[in-house]
């Protein structure tokens, strides 16, 4: 349980990260790349097998991996941006209600998934869930749309990685070296774009991507151990709601986020409706 609530702590602390940069004009993009290679180096270090070159290149996965090393980076881009322009609380919202994009795809495809009454009125009230969040009484001086792509793009990433670890991921030693990869490219993604673009690193954009990518890892590290030790049917309704609530109430302690009576409608039907699609 120990494992758990530190991947709540961590998850909600990256929005808080997002949520600084902004504030401390951090170069959010040279932030990002940095915390990738932070969290690369960190994979390396904290692995107990010896890394082959040879088995990596050779590996059946590493197509996809490179393809979604490029996607984590694009993903970590615009949860960022829709922190710093919508909240925290419709960001955290965003990517961790779209869950449901994954799960839905499960039980649709997959044939020994049986399709309840209860998962089905979890996905509708997940569905009202994202505009009761989403619904605003004062006018955003942003669109909304940047939290529908994440909405969207983090149901993806989370069905590519489940499929991936699935279908290729054989071993300790096959998951170890993808997640030191997945990070590694996207590091490379990262700095690609800047030099495309002909920004000037900075020393404290890089102090800023360390910041991220020490939590970053982390929450990837106990999230592991939280599933090892309590299994995924416990884990993901908790953590999703968890990060959800923890996020919402610290966005509006520490930054003052005003939520409505809806908004907080919203967010409870979103954590009945991951209980209600998980659990039963």
């Amino acid at each position: 349980m120990v494992a758990l609530v530190l991947t709540i702590l961590l998850t909600a602390l990256l929005f808080l990260c997002f949520k600084e940069f902004s504030k401390r004009a951090i170069n959010t993009q040279q932030a990002i790349t940095f915390n990738y290679l932070t969290a690369s180096i960190l994979g390396f270090l904290c692995c107990n097998i010896p890394i082959s070159i040879n088995k990596i290149i050779t590996a059946d996965w590493i197509l996809p991996t490179i393809a979604l090393g490029i996607f984590f980076v694009i993903m970590f881009n615009i949860m960022a941006i829709t922190t710093q322009k919508l909240g925290i609380s419709i960001a955290s919202m965003a990517s961790k209600i779209s869950l449901i994009i994954p799960v839905f795809a499960a039980l649709l495809l997959q044939e020994n998934t049986d399709f309840s009454f209860v998962n089905g009125l979890g996905i509708l009230l997940a569905i009202i869930a994202v505009y009761f969040t989403f619904k605003k009484e004062e006018k955003l001086e942003e669109p909304i749309t940047i939290a529908v792509i994440l909405f969207f793009g983090a149901g993806i990433l989370d069905m590519v990685l489940n499929y991936i670890q699935e279908d290729y991921l054989k071993d300790e030693d096959d998951f170890s070296q993808f997640i030191i990869l997945v990070f590694f490219v996207a590091f490379l993604a990262g700095l690609l774009k800047i030099i495309y673009l002909k920004q000037k690193i900075q020393l404290k954009n890089i102090m800023a991507g360390i910041a991220l990518g020490v939590p970053n890892y982390l929450s990837i590290y106990f999230v592991l151990q939280a599933l090892d030790q309590l299994g995924g049917i416990i884990v993901f309704p908790v953590l999703n709601i968890g990060v959800v609530l923890l996020s919402s109430i610290l966005s509006f302690m520490i930054y003052k986020e005003y939520l409505s009576k809806l908004n907080w409608s919203g967010i409870a039907l979103a954590c009945i409706s991951i209980i209600l699609i998980l659990v039963f």
